[in-house]
This record gives C-alpha cells, sequence and structure tokens, in this order.
C-alpha cells in the first residue's frame, strides 16, 4: 500500500508546484510517514474531492479520469480509486456522465464527464484552509521601514495565494519570523518579558527556522495558520503600540 501512498504524495507535491523529495529506502519504509499523508479511505475521499475543487471544479470544470493512469490522485491503488469515485458519487458530491469499462481486470475503469456537485463544493470547502482573523489580514501594518513592510506584504501574498501549498504557507511563516527577531528586546518594552519568552519559545519549538530534533513538524494547515496569524497579530500589535507611545 505505502508505494501508492508515495505515488500520491509525489503527484500532490508536483500539483502544488513543491519541491520535489529525494525518495531512498529510508523514505520509502518510514520517511514518507513524517508528511502525514491520507491513509483511511474517507481521508483519501476528501482529498480527491478537494483535488477537485482546487483544480477546476469550483467552475464547474468537467474531468475526465482512466482509473489505471489517474489513481495517484487519490493515494489510491487502480482498484481503490474506483471506491472513492463509487464513494463521492454515492454522496452525490460528483457526477460522472459516463462509466466506461476498459479491459476485464476489476478497477479498469474511464470515468468520463465528472464534475462537482454543489454539495461537492461545500463539503471541499470544509477542508481547505480557514481565514480567521480577516480584519488583520485586511489592515494595512506600517512599521515606518519600508523593506520590513514589503516583507510582511510579501508573506501575506504567499500565504494567501490561489493555490496555497505548505511549501509556500511555511516560507511566509519564516518570513514573519525574520521580521520578529530582531525586535525581540524592544516587544518587552509593550509586552511583558515572560510573554516575549513564552511566544518566541512557541515559535521556536516549530521547525520555522530552526531543525534540530526537539522542533515539532508543521505539515498541517491548521498548524501553519496558527503560527502565521500568531506572529503576524504580534507584529500589528507590537506596531501600533510603538505608533500610539509616539
Amino acid at each position: 500500500m505505502r508505494h501508492w501512498i508515495i505515488a500520491g504524495i509525489c503527484k500532490d507535491r508536483t500539483l502544488q508546484n513543491e519541491a520535489p523529495i529525494l525518495i531512498d529506502s529510508h523514505f520509502i519504509r518510514e520517511g514518507y510517514k513524517k508528511l502525514n499523508p491520507p491513509t483511511e479511505f474517507e481521508e483519501k475521499c476528501n482529498h480527491f474531492l478537494k483535488y477537485l475543487y482546487q483544480f477546476g471544479g469550483k467552475e464547474n470544470k468537467e474531468f475526465e479520469f482512466y482509473s489505471t493512469r489517474h489513481f495517484s490522485f487519490a493515494f489510491a491503488d487502480p482498484e481503490e480509486f474506483t471506491r472513492v469515485i463509487d464513494q463521492l458519487k454515492s454522496e452525490y458530491f460528483i457526477t460522472v456522465r459516463k462509466t466506461h469499462p476498459m479491459g476485464r481486470e476489476k478497477g479498469h475503469q474511464l470515468y468520463m464527464g465528472v464534475k462537482m456537485t454543489n454539495s461537492g463544493k461545500e463539503e471541499a470547502k470544509k477542508s481547505l484552509p480557514k481565514l480567521p482573523l480577516f480584519g488583520l489580514i485586511s489592515q494595512q501594518i506600517t512599521t515606518g521601514n519600508y523593506e520590513v513592510d514589503e516583507k510582511i506584504n510579501h508573506a501575506r501574498e504567499l500565504f494567501l495565494d490561489d493555490l496555497p501549498t505548505l511549501d509556500k504557507m511555511r516560507s511566509a511563516c519564516e518570513t514573519l519570523s525574520y521580521v520578529l527577531e530582531p525586535l525581540r528586546d524592544d516587544l518587552k518594552s509593550y509586552f511583558s518579558q515572560k510573554d516575549v519568552s513564552d511566544f518566541f519559545q512557541i515559535v521556536n519549538t516549530f521547525d520555522i527556522r530552526h531543525n534540530k530534533d526537539t522542533t515539532k513538524n508543521l505539515v498541517h494547515e491548521e498548524q501553519l495558520e496558527w503560527v502565521f496569524y500568531s506572529l503576524l497579530n504580534t507584529i500589528n500589535a507590537y506596531t501600533k503600540l510603538k505608533q500610539r507611545g509616539k
């Protein structure tokens, strides 16, 4: 099963324009698990539905899938891919205009005219990154330093890209962490020393800038959302408090 999952990882990273990964013996045995790919059937159905939505389904695009060619889109083998399609059809998340068997072997199917239903679109939205603190995102943060402001705006553009990837989200968090690091001492003028210390301890616990055994991997969109908004909110609050004190 892991070979089908690894094929799904490679396909997904290509679709998301993320850097390729080294497929060595360690990755094949255990390393792929660190990326938390979908392994349960329900997870694979949800992932495939999200793929449809992000790559044209929300604009009513029609797809065509051949189970022995496109199985990696669902991190599945060809036979399981047909079950994913059948499950999404049974829940009326997708419609299929025509199904054509390709050969006598089980699971060899051609699906033509695959489209998302409104219910499918709504279901897919549930698994997409949420945008909490929308007011924070829409606010103009001005530090008085043009280069710093450009870095903040660049980070926001990366994070809010129409097709966000984990690499883009992680890069956005890294950029904001570099903005905050030189301000560590000045932050203590507006927040308690303990709060500042605790904040940087939390940030450094995750692998934004560090690569130590004690750091935690950021492999979920929700983790990156939490880190990004924590960093951006801290910069925003610091900037306002500093300007108010002038």
